[in-house]
């Protein structure tokens, strides 16, 4: 989540350098997302519309473990056995900060991880405080009502649910909650929920090869219209930020924070 224009010249000349730092990181860590996801998880698309087609055994092997080793680290600390008191669950949320943004520093962050890792250890104890899909949904497709943005940014259900799928088989099978046999539960920590919107935002919504599930022969999906697509969601994104400055990082998260029940 960006920090907002401090009111003033040298407040934009700030928000100006932060922002250039934070789209390089995003961008280097969000296309080794996107890699990591496409290189591994394209034998799987097929399974993604048809789970009957993939064997439970090659289900278990594609998600046994994170491809990177600091995702991996990442995700041992995540694993539901791992946290078995707040102080795990504060040591997962803060190793996840500092993986997909080690250079935030707004004065509200260790206010916002302590509410999280309060959360996240509730939920682990009780799947009942679990976050829908249905609500992670909803609160992104505010967010693109909000910001005045193209019909097609928005998401189902079912396909937050394909991407969960295809990033747990490679970034963060372990931290995924699953079901008994083994498959993605309906529900996801709160942690996951306000990563899948992180996902969401870098990608402009769900990734194009997964909404039009494409099978292994139709793929890559066309790189001009992804690209186009990107253009497009940034553009009105910058646009919607430039027209509300009064709009700031914690107030922004405060509301996100509100929606997905995280107190």
């Amino acid at each position: 989540m960006e920090a907002r224009i401090p009111n003033g010249s040298k407040g934009r000349d700030i928000f100006s350098m932060r922002v250039r730092s934070r789209i390089m990181l995003f961008l280097s860590l969000g296309l080794l997302l996107i890699g990591i996801v496409v290189l591994v998880a394209v034998p799987y698309l097929n399974h993604l519309v048809y789970p009957d087609s993939l064997p439970r055994s090659a289900a278990r092997r594609a998600t046994g473990y994170a491809v990177i080793p600091e995702d991996r680290q990442v995700d041992e600390l995540g694993a539901p056995d791992h946290i078995r008191t707040e102080a795990d669950a504060r040591a997962y949320v803060v190793a996840l900060v500092k993986r997909w943004d080690p250079g935030e520093t707004n004065p509200h962050l260790a206010e916002f991880e302590e509410r999280l890792a309060q959360a996240e250890y509730a939920a682990v104890r009780d799947p009942k405080k679990l976050v829908p899909e249905s609500q992670v949904a909803k609160t992104f497709d505010r967010l693109m009502d909000e910001w005045k943005m193209p019909a097609w940014t928005r998401v189902s259900v079912p396909e937050l649910h394909a991407v969960r799928i295809t990033y747990a088989s490679s970034v963060y099978p372990r931290s995924v909650v699953r079901l008994a046999e083994d498959s993605i539960a309906l529900g996801c920590r709160p942690t996951e929920a306000l990563f899948l919107l992180h996902i969401l935002d870098f990608t402009g919504g769900v990734p194009p090869e997964i909404r039009e599930k494409v099978r292994e022969s139709r793929f890559p999906w066309s790189l001009l219209k992804r690209l186009r697509w990107r253009h497009e969601y940034i553009t009105c994104r910058h646009a919607y930020f430039a027209s509300h400055p009064a709009t700031s990082f914690e107030s922004e998260v405060g509301d996100i924070f509100s929606q997905l029940g995280i107190h």
